[in-house]
């Protein structure tokens, strides 16, 4: 991710100079993010997905017009705290079996609600089925897995469903700890 946007940032120094200024801010911010809030980290979920947007936007420089995103959060779930760094490998894998296996463009939607004082967080994305996959080592679940079994220790609270060309990863996050 960070040299593919060095890349696409060096691009733009020749041919969108303005484009390039704010790419490098972007891609500033959401590593300094990244390196403040550790996995230690419970923050609002409002904090998390104005990161993840960030990293969004900074992908769609290289993407463009194949990389779609859309967030449904109403207002009541923005202050429900979640670990940091919690949706990066989601949206990760979501680019990374979306985008490159396919010439069509994806679709990332992110939904939430709260129901019986948890947090049901949703990301949804299209794929091509049949594109050969791209292989992955499986880590970024795993580690997303163990981050909550950190937090919450409950091994339940992340669910994946797979349907002929869409991938959703679910959470149902209990509230534990303030702000």
């Amino acid at each position: 991710f960070l040299f593919n946007s060095l890349n696409s940032i060096s691009s733009l120094t020749i041919s969108d100079p303005d484009g390039a200024r704010e790419m490098l801010t972007k891609l500033s911010d959401f590593l300094r993010y990244s390196l403040r809030n550790n996995n230690e980290s419970l923050l609002p979920l409002e904090d998390e997905i104005k990161n993840m947007q960030r990293y969004l936007e900074i992908e769609k420089v290289r993407f463009g017009e194949r990389l779609n995103t859309e967030f449904h959060i109403p207002a009541e779930c923005y202050n429900w705290p979640v670990p940091a760094m919690l949706l990066q490998p989601i949206y990760e894998n979501a680019i990374k079996h979306g985008l490159y296996e396919s010439i069509e463009p994806v679709n990332i939607q992110t939904s939430c609600s709260i129901k019986n004082e948890i947090l049901c967080l949703s990301v949804t994305n299209n794929y091509d089925p049949d594109c050969a996959p791209q292989k992955g080592t499986g880590v970024g679940l795993e580690n997303v897995r163990n981050k909550l079994l950190l937090f919450y220790n409950q091994p339940d609270l992340m669910s994946i469903n797979r349907q002929t060309n869409q991938f959703e990863v679910r959470f149902m996050l209990p509230k534990t700890k303030k702000i």
